[in-house]
């Protein structure tokens, strides 16, 4: 391959021209500017629709001492109109909502000078100091208002038995797996007493809650373990009264659940669920009729992906899907599933949507093709959606390579989508480089809007000369249950052709140099990049494994996600075949291995941890394969801190630029 000859002429140099060419052209995007991208992150509407308070995601700067974004608490207008910040870092807030008579923001947040615990405050809409709510012993986690908005129910963990913290002090702090002596539960506190009180008295660990449109009632998802892969897969939701006692369930489900929600005249329960228990994703809407047993599929033979719902009225269903690479807003009849398109065709990329009282308006986070997640305001049914928010002034100045959904034959005569980015400056009958960007998961997709992150350099590689492209191979969600489960007892089989398909696709078009292509990806997407730099290596010029996975075997054992990890990706337990479980890792075919690879991991990671890493850059540097392992301390499955982010995006960039563009760093435009 001609990239196996070029690489080692290039390597040593090309780290000097990097400021060359990030600096090129003023209007380009750098590193440093994609990490200090602000983006909205959650929107709560006023219950009369006036005003929208929203929280924005700030970058620390980079003389302070590292940790995650900052979270601001802004308002805007409905109307038009500048945003007003109301908590500005270092102070940081989450979980915003609305006292129901629209006066005053609640908020919850661990703030200097009050609580040394996390706990609810209130600010007037007016503005002015923030004041205390509630007043747990301990964190709280999450948090709702009856609907009166005179009660505050709240979810906080078990204290620490006092044997437990004797034992720790005399260095018995060693941990049992699969025991736990801590779980969380709902309380109440009355906001005019004072007075709170214990409500969930059963066993089970709750993780998300809701109030009955009444107030009478609380719903709650819970399971019988305080574990990540239970929360996943061994939920099932309960309800209890609101003086408290054990909870009863609502139903025995099976699979993926999210949080059920009761209709508001208290007849009918929904929830957003899982098929069987090997369904990838909880993507079909349920409805359940009280005191019945059998609850029905709305969604039965819909090609797409639920992913939220609201009840409209007591007929009708507000429903949030995916559809191939677009977002679409539903009303969905109860009375037999019908579906009515309520969002227009240029709408943004939403979500988080959030409704006034009456149901008639909404806010939303939105984005698309040239800007990250923004305020959108809407009216239920009318086709404009008005953009509230522009927190990104740089982007507005720059040139973005033309972004396209296509789509391409797989296997088996599967349709299969993707977002192709063009270079910028891109000319019709003239070949590039290709970069695939591979979506983790693989329960996920990648939408035809913004896709620029720290750990994905779309556009700033389009506006190096290299095309770009982002596959929704089979296993992805937006297109059914039946493809999300496509890649079951195939990992890395069909689901990998879909992937090279669409390269073939390319450059059978003219599109693509063949010669340099390089793929990348965070988790499952960096399991695929390892998968493509050892098993399929003669096709790859460059790649970058981001908390991926280079052995199914010993990532099996260690994940904290065993049962999610077996049931519904692989649809077998590797101990029923390890044989097969090998065979589909990358490390198996080391000896191939010619691609280099950039590996980077967070050192705390649980979900893949770090010995992925190491075994693949053992086996690189053993076959003389060009490879570089950097791991981040203090970073989980991704990284929070943004130096690190910063080095990610850096590195990442730099990579891609030394393999795929040719000994001159110009590339083929």
């Amino acid at each position: 391959m001609k990239h196996i000859v070029r690489m080692y002429s290039v390597m040593m140099g090309f780290s000097l021209m990097l400021p060359f060419f990030l600096n090129a052209q003023s209007a380009q995007l750098t590193p440093e500017e994609v990490v200090n991208l602000r983006m909205v992150t959650t929107v709560s509407i006023q219950p009369q629709g006036n005003f929208i308070a929203y929280t924005l995601s700030v970058p620390r700067s980079p003389d302070e001492k590292p940790g995650s974004n900052y979270s601001e608490l802004w308002l805007v207008p409905t109307g038009g109109g500048a945003s007003r910040v109301y908590i500005r870092k270092p102070h940081s807030v989450s979980s915003v909502q609305w006292m129901p008579d629209g006066r005053t923001i609640t908020f919850l947040s661990k703030r200097t000078g009050f609580d040394k615990h996390r706990q609810v405050y209130a600010i007037p809409l007016d503005g002015g100091e923030a004041a205390q709510l509630s007043h747990a012993p301990r964190d709280i986690s999450r948090y709702a208002l009856s609907p009166d908005g005179t009660l505050l129910a709240y979810i906080m963990r078990d204290a620490t038995p006092d044997s437990v913290k004797a034992a720790r002090k005399q260095g018995f702090d060693q941990s049992v797996e699969d025991t736990w002596s801590t779980i969380n539960r709902i309380y109440v506190e009355n906001l005019r007493t004072g007075e709170s009180y214990l409500v969930t008295r059963g066993k089970e660990h709750v993780w998300e809650f809701r109030w009955t449109p009444g107030g009478k009632n609380l719903i709650y998802r819970a399971s019988l373990r305080p574990f990540t892969d239970d929360s996943y897969m061994l939920t099932d939701n309960y309800i209890v009264s609101v003086p408290g006692g054990d909870g009863k369930k609502l139903l025995d489900t099976e699979g993926k659940i999210t949080l059920a929600k009761a209709s508001p005249d208290g007849k009918y329960y929904a929830w957003l669920g899982a098929v069987s228990f090997n369904d990838p994703f909880p993507g079909s809407l349920f409805l359940l009729k009280k005191g019945s047993n059998q609850p029905v599929n709305l969604l039965e033979n819909y090609n797409g992906t639920g992913e939220a719902f609201w009840w409209q009225d007591n007929r009708t269903i507000l429903l949030e899907t995916l559809e191939d690479v677009q977002k679409v807003l539903y009303e969905v009849r109860i009375s037999d599933g019908r579906m009515k398109k309520l969002s227009p065709r240029n709408a943004p990329i939403f979500s988080r949507l959030s409704f006034t009282k009456d149901m008639k308006r909404f806010a939303a986070i939105g984005n698309t093709a040239t800007h990250p997640d923004e305020v959108f305001f809407g009216k239920t049914g009318r086709n404009r959606w008005l953009r509230l928010t522009h927190s990104n002034p740089v982007l507005e100045k720059m040139t973005f390579g033309e972004q396209e959904v296509i789509h391409w034959t797989g296997p088996d005569g599967w349709e299969i989508s993707g977002i192709l980015v063009k270079p910028v400056g891109y000319r019709e009958g003239q070949s590039y480089p290709l970069q695939v960007q591979v979506h983790g998961g693989p329960e996920g997709a990648r939408l035809n809007g913004w896709n620029t992150y720290y750990s994905r350099w779309v556009q700033m590689l389009a506006q190096h000369g290299i095309m770009v492209l982002l596959p929704n191979y089979r296993g992805s969600i937006g297109k059914g249950v039946a493809f999300a489960k496509g890649d079951h007892n195939d990992l890395m089989g069909k689901e990998f052709e879909d992937i090279l398909a669409g390269i073939d696709y390319l450059v059978d078009r003219g599109m693509v140099d063949p010669e340099r292509v390089g793929i990348g990806g965070g988790s499952y997407g960096g399991y695929a990049s390892a998968w493509a730099a050892t098993r399929y290596s003669e096709r790859f010029a460059a790649a970058v494994v981001f908390v991926g996975i280079s052995n199914q075997i010993s990532k099996a054992g260690m994940s904290d996600i065993p049962m999610e990890n077996a049931v519904v990706h692989w649809n077998q337990w590797l101990y029923d075949d390890f044989d097969f479980t090998w065979e589909r890792s990358p490390l198996k075919y080391i000896k191939h291995a010619r691609t280099p690879t950039l590996i980077l991991h967070g050192k705390e990671d649980k979900r893949v941890p770090l010995n992925q890493a190491y075994e693949l850059y053992r086996g690189l540097k053993f076959v003389k394969t060009p490879t570089q392992l950097v791991v981040y301390p203090r970073e989980g499955h991704g990284n929070r801190e943004r130096a690190h982010r910063l080095d990610v995006c850096r590195r990442g960039l730099e990579w891609y630029l030394r393999y795929l563009l040719d000994t001159k760093g110009n590339g083929k435009r």
